[in-house]
């Protein structure tokens, strides 16, 4: 059923963090009012003149869009400031006395506006081809009832028999051509099915909002009004930039700074110095070797040491901006400011920030130093500790650094006095402050316009600028930020919805459902602590953390959900039901009942109790719930750099017992991300060890005692207790090693002891064997346990004690999530000991190794049952040979299996494309397939366990066309090409790759595609054909010839481009006849993006074409092959074409199909219309497939 929303709900999500302020709200207030007063005043005037005072409205609200009727359109608001653009906004408008049958209401929704409004909508879709449409509005000034685009989509332009009515009315092929018969006859009845189905359509009435007997709005409702009224609402104008997304002016000019640039290599996106020659010795990373130099560390590693100490400095710096502007943001004062040229004159004094302030407390700093820097609170950070690098003889300290000037960025951000941008030489230190200084450091919800916007580094876009910086060897993807959100809102929903039906004994479907009972007034407060503690017992794993965008995310879902639940505390213990929390562009917003962001402020006690609650519910999801491992230790800073800045946000003051005010000190939360290699351990998780409950207890002890601790003495104490601990662990597991080695060592001594009792029967030639075989076991053990390949092992067994139960098993986590590494053995990433292991470790493992599908496997491994799977991977996984081990384990493994694949590119530089996968650790049952496209996801439909069969390919196009499924079986049964050896297939030729040819290829004479010509320069140059030529039935040329000769990278049979034979386009067409193949007896080369059918038996070769081209058997290239799940270059291979179902049809139906393809070859070469024979043909193909009537009307609905 349809479903009406309020104003809150007609508001986009990210619209909701805009937070407006007093002036701006004054400014709206005054114009609402004036536009209500005046619809009041006229409200029995004509429609006309109502809707004039509602376009001036808009006008002074939207100042800079173009507001006007658009043909039949009442008003539109357009998404550009003329008539030029596409109107983004349809809106209906009915008077509001004299047409109260016409407007809209909750009890008659498929009113006459409604309809309008559909017909506008589907007059832009289809006639005008407008795609940019965002909301339609039904209005009489007072109520507003807004449908957006999404759902306009889906139950109206994607109702395939509307649609096709509509196009019959406009054709004037109707019964009536009055406006009236299209609402009534033909819009009416899609809307009373929309009805019946999902379909949202918000509804507000400007009247609720007014003030008791008055024509003055409620103050508390303003906010949201101005959000509903924004253009960032109404036209999807975007609020801010995806959070995880490279603000590239930032990043550029940073990397400059610290001596760095960005190039392109081998496809990824490397870090490097300048080359020489533009090297700048003040730079930090010159700087740094410079010294390195001095102190004589090898010239070979110079570079990756300058590299690893400069992350480091950087890094620390860039949690102080953070820090500084927090403290300002508390306390309303730029008092708080320390990290600026005049607190900060040289790197000493940097220096002293790191060790004398930030690594003491207040009460231990020097007299000086607290002079110098009052308001700096110590934060109890590991980040200003000493790194073992900075303390070794290879590092040095940033002390070090000598002072001296570079050049401005060519592009920077700073400016003179006079406003023009900086030019010549600045002192390095001085020009890394003033740079930091022009951009704004506060959260994006924070940000008051979109200038502030562009200025703005948050702590998303800091995590994702060092993950590239850290991944300066090998290139680094990252994962957007609506892509964490989506990922972790499905993963915690069903997560928590889990755990809580089994800690109430609730057999809640959906977390909607959860709702419904924990809200209601009924639901005592003891059982919402319940469900509070519950959700915090959740334990949450990224294998593969990086920058720990998804624990960020994660971290932000629990707090929204438990605010959603009303099952949020504050510190003591009463209901938090004041706020709402949601999560915005990855983002926690926190509102108050009227829809008002909340902010800290030290100098109100009154915002004291919901800072205080934030901070302790963040740090108890920190600490118990989220947990990482990366086998990058710079990663792993980063990802505990987030997670301590998310505790920045929410820090608040409080008084000692001298009454001196002190910011909350951080808990060491970097015990719970790891550093280590997720895919290597020694021991299984099922290894048993000899747990002795006074060590497993004092483990867990020590791993609490080590969050809490602020002393940095008592910390390096507890860090080495709970060394020591794991050390006793580790000699105590009885690996199948250590057991054969035991068994070996007693049989041995049995022996023994036979010998030292009864001399005669003891057997030394046994003996001798049993010593043997023990060394031998011995050796293995010794391996296992010392073998160097595990240095960077990671022991889940043993690693995680949140997640052992009280006897020392391992129990696993809720959720594990992740954006696992892409890592090809092919690409010689792995060494043969490392191959051998995964082999023998992951039975999901191919000899092509992929190190994605072993993520997966672990992930599964490392989950308790019930557990939640969710990871973004390559959609490759879908179909190719080499994933068929890890389909069939998802399968055979899986409760509610989901598979989502994407339409979008979700990585801007990378050739990727992804797909999603989740599920639950349990019995298999279903699975779900869906697509994401265009941002929208949509479920395919859902199928049982065995319906891929044993051998599973994941094929969306099998399960979104099921209604084709008989005539796709019918056409199946036929034979292939190959089997029927009608055909040879053949590839065209390879002209170009650097290396190969006589001469050889060089990059240059590749790029310049030396070998072709306009005309023929001699005998060696041909007629050269693309696969861009190859059409449906002709062929174009642009007389382009190629010189023919073993001058080409791999010359072919030249047979194979002469006689008789069909040509098929390499790529497929999104369309309902997606090959391209036409027949040619003419003598050409054809490049490799054209595939050749040569030497064709037993059939016309025009009847061929005719299959070929037809709608059959693109229906079944769609569900088979399913090219289309690529977004990347869809593309045949010989393979795939030898593959072909081919029908021998009587001699009647091939000879009508060939005369019917021989009639359409003629008019195509004329560029002449041959629809008619083209629906000839396809009556034919279905007949000589033999389908029945059923399986016929299957193909001819079949819409790709």
């Amino acid at each position: 059923m349809a479903t009406i929303q309020n104003l809150k709900q007609c508001i986009n999500r990210n619209v909701e963090a805009i937070m407006p302020q007093d002036d701006q709200k004054a400014e709206f207030t005054k114009s609402l009012e004036k536009y209500y007063k005046k619809i009041k005043e006229n409200k029995k005037e004509t429609e006309e003149f109502q809707k004039g005072i509602f376009r001036d409205f808009l006008e002074e609200i939207i100042p800079n869009k173009f507001i006007n009727t658009s043909g039949r359109i009442d008003l539109a608001i357009y998404n550009g400031e003329t008539s030029k653009s596409n109107v983004g906004v349809i809106v209906e408008y009915k008077r509001l006395v004299g047409n109260e049958s016409e407007m809209m209401s909750e009890n008659n929704l498929n009113a006459k506006a409604f309809r309008e409004l559909v017909a506008y909508y589907l007059r832009e879709r289809i006639i005008y081809k407008n795609l940019e449409i965002k909301k339609g509005i039904v209005t009489n000034g007072y109520d507003f009832f807004v449908i957006d685009s999404n759902d306009l989509e889906k139950y109206f332009y994607k109702n395939k028999k509307l649609v096709d009515l509509f196009k019959k009315f406009e054709a004037r092929q109707l019964s009536s051509t009055k406006t009236d018969f299209l609402f009534d006859e033909v819009i009416a009845p899609a809307i009373d099915i929309a009805l019946t189905k999902p379909i949202k359509i918000g509804h507000f009435d400007l009247r609720d909002s007014l003030k008791s007997n008055s024509d003055k709005f409620k103050q508390q409702d303003i906010t949201r009004l101005y959000r509903f009224f924004s253009v960032e609402n109404l036209l999807n104008e975007m609020v801010f930039a995806d959070s995880n997304s490279l603000n590239k002016n930032f990043y550029n000019e940073l990397l400059y700074i610290m001596g760095l640039h960005e190039e392109k290599k081998n496809g990824n996106k490397l870090i490097n110095r300048f080359e020489e020659g533009k090297r700048q010795d003040a730079s930090l990373i010159e700087n740094t070797i410079e010294q390195l130099d001095i102190n004589d560390v090898p010239k070979s590693e110079q570079f990756d040491i300058a590299m690893q100490l400069n992350v480091v400095w950087i890094n620390r710096i860039l949690f102080l901006k953070l820090l500084e502007s927090s403290l300002v943001s508390f306390n309303h004062s730029d008092d708080y400011k320390f990290l600026n040229s005049i607190k900060i004159t040289s790197f000493d004094d940097l220096n002293e920030l790191f060790f004398l302030v930030m690594a003491k407390k207040v009460e231990d700093r020097r007299e000086r130093i607290k002079e110098k820097f009052p308001y700096v609170p110590y934060m109890n950070s590991s980040l200003f500790e000493r790194t073992e690098l900075e303390a070794s003889s290879k590092g040095i300290n940033i002390n070090e650094l000598r002072e001296g000037q570079i050049e401005v960025y060519s592009k920077t951000k700073l400016r003179d006095t006079d406003g023009k941008k900086l030019t010549g030489k600045i002192q390095i230190l001085d020009y890394l402050l003033k740079f930091l200084n022009s951009y704004d450091f506060t959260s994006a919800v924070d940000a008051k316009n979109k200038k502030s916007q562009d200025q703005l580094i948050n702590a998303s876009v800091l995590g994702l600028i060092f993950e590239k910086i850290n991944g300066y060897k090998d290139g680094s993807y990252f994962t957007p930020g609506k892509i964490t959100m989506y990922m972790a809102k499905r993963a915690v929903r069903q997560a928590v919805l889990t755990k809580v039906n089994k800690t109430l004994g609730l057999s809640a479907k959906t977390i909607t459902e959860l709702g419904y009972i924990t809200r209601d007034y009924q639901f005592p407060d003891a059982k919402r602590k319940k469900v509070s503690e519950a959700i915090d017992t959740l334990k949450v794993l990224d294998p593969a953390v990086g920058s720990g965008h998804f624990l960020v995310s994660v971290l932000n879902e629990l707090i929204a959900i438990k605010a959603s639940l009303r099952v949020l505390f504050d510190t003591d213990g009463k209901p938090l039901n004041d706020i709402s929390c949601t999560v915005a562009n990855d983002e926690l917003i926190v509102q108050d009942e009227y829809g008002n962001n909340y902010s800290y402020d030290a100098n109100k006690p009154k915002s004291l109790r919901i800072q205080k609650a934030l901070f302790k519910q963040k740090k108890t999801i920190i600490e118990n719930c989220l947990f990482g491992v990366d086998l990058n230790p710079n990663s792993v800073n980063i990802c505990r750099l987030r997670l301590w800045i998310e505790l920045l946000k929410n820090a608040y003051y409080s008084k000692d017992e001298n009454g001196n005010r002190y910011l909350t000190t951080l808990p060491n939360i970097d015990i719970n991300i790891k550093v280590g290699d997720s895919l290597v351990h020694r021991f299984s998780l099922d290894d048993n060890f000899d747990l002795r409950s006074k060590n497993f207890k004092n483990y867990i002890t020590y791993v609490k005692q080590y969050k809490e601790t602020s002393d940095k003495t008592d910390k390096a104490k507890i860090n080495e207790q709970i060394k020591d601990i794991k050390n006793t662990f580790m000699s105590s597991f009885k690996s199948p090693e250590a057991e054969a080695f035991e068994k070996a060592i007693a049989k041995l001594n049995k022996v023994g002891e036979i010998n030292l009792f009864d001399n005669k029967k003891f057997d030394s030639k046994k003996y001798a064997e049993l010593k043997k075989k023990a060394d031998e076991a011995k050796e293995a053990f010794e391996h296992r346990k010392g073998d160097p390949f595990y240095n960077n092992a990671l022991e889940w067994r043993m690693e995680f004690p949140e997640v052992l139960d009280n006897n020392g098993n391992f129990v696993g986590f809720d959720i594990v999530i992740a954006n696992p590494p892409y890592i090809f053995a092919r690409n010689q990433s792995f060494n043969d000991k490392t191959k051998q292991y995964y082999l023998s470790h992951y039975e999901v493992d191919e000899y092509q190794a992929n190190t994605y599908p072993l993520f997966i496997e672990l992930g599964y491994k490392l989950l308790k049952p019930n557990g939640f799977l969710a990871y973004i991977v390559p959609n490759n996984i879908l179909t190719i040979k080499t994933t068929s081990k890890i389909r069939k384990f998802l399968v055979e493994k899986c409760k509610q299996l989901i598979i989502i694949n994407s339409q979008d590119k979700l990585f801007a530089d990378a050739s990727v494309d992804n797909c999603f996968i989740f599920g639950l650790k349990g019995k298999p049952d279903t699975i779900t397939l869906g697509e994401l496209n265009k941002g929208d996801f949509e479920t395919i439909g859902t199928v049982g366990k065995d319906f891929f069969g044993n051998n599973p390919i994941f094929s969306i196009a099998e399960v979104k066309y099921k209604n084709c499924i008989d005539a796709f079986e019918k056409i199946d049964c036929y034979k292939s090409l190959e089997e029927q050896n009608i055909s040879l297939v053949k590839a065209g030729v390879n002209v170009y790759e650097v290396g190969k040819g006589n001469p050889k290829m060089t990059k240059e004479d590749v790029d310049n595609h030396i070998y072709e010509a306009d005309s023929m320069i001699d005998d060696s140059y041909k007629p050269y054909y693309l696969g861009k030529d190859v059409n449906r039935y002709y062929l174009s040329w642009n007389n382009r010839y190629l010189k023919y000769g073993p001058n080409l990278a791999a010359m072919r049979d030249p047979n194979i481009f002469v006689g008789p034979r069909l040509l098929i386009r390499q790529i497929p067409t999104r369309s309902t006849h997606a090959l391209f193949a036409t027949y040619t007896d003419k003598s050409f080369i054809s490049d490799r993006t054209s595939i050749l059918l040569i030497d064709i038996k037993k059939i016309d070769p025009l009847y061929l074409l005719g299959i070929l081209n037809s709608k059959c058997l693109t229906l079944w290239i769609v569900i088979k092959l399913d090219k289309f799940q690529r977004k990347t270059f869809p593309r045949l291979v010989n393979t795939d074409v030898k593959k072909f179902p081919i029908p021998i049809a009587s001699k009647n139906i091939e000879m009508k199909i060939s005369n019917l393809v021989k009639s359409v070859l003629i008019k195509a070469a004329k560029n002449e219309v041959y629809a008619n024979e083209d629906s000839q043909i396809d009556e034919l193909v279905m007949d000589a497939y033999g389908l029945t009537e059923k399986e016929k009307q299957e193909v001819r609905d079949f819409n790709f």
